[in-house]
C-alpha cells in the first residue's frame, strides 16, 4: 500500500469506527431474533459485539477496497488490519474513540502498547470528565493481541477493568459470519445472563442502557417487562417504575429512532427465543444491581 493509499485507509477506519459506535448500538438481542427467531432484526436496533465488528469491517471494505481479519476470542470478535508496519484494530463493542494503531518500531521490550480514551465519557465527583480506556498490548513474539476496556466507575473514583480479551492469530474466522449452528451455540452460552440495548447517543454522546436479566425469571414473569432495568452514562442502576428508568428508556429509544414500546418489545421477544432455544439447566448468573 503506497502512502497515499494508506493515509486514505486511515482516514476511512476512523470514519468507520465513529459511524458505527452511533449507527450501531450493541444489542445482544439482535442475533436471537435473527437465528432463532423469524427474521434479521432491523439495523437501527443494533447487533451484537461481533456483528459490530463485521459491519466495521464491511463498511472499510467498501470505502477502501481493504479487507479486515477477523479474531475470535470466545463469543467476541475484532476486525483486524495488518500492514508491514504494524496493526490496526476496531472493536466497537469496547467503544474506543480511535481506531487501535499498534506501530511495530515503537516495541519495548518485545511488545506494542497503545491506550485511547472510550465511552463513557463519565464525571468525577469533583466535576472533571472521565473518559474509559481501551488498552491494546500487541506481543511480537507469538502475534497475540490483548484488549483492556477500562470503564471510570464513580463509586471508586478510578478506572476498572471491565472487558478483557486475548486474539491469537489462530483464532481467525475463516468464515464472516460464522456458521449459523455456531452462532447458535454461543448465542445459549452461560455467559448469556441477559439482553439488552447499549447506545451511545448521536447528539449528546452519552450513554444508557436498557437490561432484561435472563436469570432468576419467576414462572409466568419470564418477560415481564418490569424485570427490565436501565443504566445511565454514569453508570447507575434504575429499576422499572423509577422515573431514571424512563429517562433512560427514552435516551435508548430516540437513539434507535424507535418507539419506547417497540425496544421494550423486542427485548421482550428475545428473552422469550431464549427461553425456548436454551438447553435444560443452564445456570445463569444474576445481573448486578449495583451502581457502578
Amino acid at each position: 500500500m503506497n502512502t497515499v493509499g494508506a493515509a486514505l485507509l486511515s482516514d476511512v477506519q476512523k470514519e468507520v469506527l465513529d459511524e458505527v459506535l452511533v449507527g450501531v448500538p450493541y444489542n445482544s438481542a439482535s442475533q436471537f431474533h435473527e437465528y432463532f427467531g423469524t427474521k434479521a432484526a432491523p439495523p437501527r436496533f443494533g447487533l451484537s459485539c461481533a456483528w459490530q465488528s463485521f459491519t466495521a469491517g464491511r463498511m472499510v471494505m467498501e470505502r477502501s477496497g481493504i479487507t479486515a481479519e477477523y479474531l475470535i476470542d470466545g463469543r467476541h470478535v475484532a476486525a483486524v488490519y495488518r500492514t508491514p508496519d504494524g496493526l490496526v484494530i476496531l472493536d466497537p463493542y469496547l467503544l474506543h474513540g480511535e481506531p487501535l494503531r499498534l506501530d511495530r518500531g515503537a516495541a519495548v521490550d518485545g511488545s506494542v502498547r497503545t491506550t485511547v480514551d472510550a465511552y463513557p465519557f463519565r464525571v468525577k465527583a469533583d466535576g472533571t470528565p472521565a473518559p474509559s480506556r481501551v488498552r491494546a498490548t500487541w506481543n511480537l513474539a507469538d502475534d497475540s493481541i490483548r484488549l483492556d476496556y477500562l470503564r471510570y466507575s464513580p463509586s471508586r473514583g478510578h478506572n476498572t477493568a471491565s472487558r478483557s480479551f486475548l486474539l491469537r492469530p489462530e483464532s481467525r474466522l475463516g468464515t464472516v459470519p460464522p456458521a449459523a449452528d455456531f452462532v447458535r451455540r454461543l448465542l445459549v452460552h452461560p455467559e448469556q445472563h441477559s439482553v439488552s440495548v447499549r447506545v451511545l447517543h448521536p447528539v449528546t454522546r452519552g450513554m444508557a442502557e436498557l437490561i432484561l436479566p435472563l436469570a432468576g425469571r419467576p414462572a409466568g414473569l419470564a418477560e415481564d417487562s418490569r424485570l427490565m432495568l436501565t443504566k445511565d452514562n454514569q453508570g447507575a442502576v434504575a429499576t422499572h417504575g423509577d422515573a431514571r428508568f424512563q429517562r433512560d428508556l427514552e435516551v435508548v429509544a430516540d437513539a434507535v429512532a424507535a418507539s419506547t414500546d417497540d425496544v421494550v418489545a423486542f427485548l421482550l421477544e428475545a428473552a422469550a427465543i431464549h427461553r425456548a432455544a436454551a438447553p435444560a439447566g443452564l445456570d445463569l448468573a444474576p445481573y448486578s444491581l449495583e451502581d457502578e
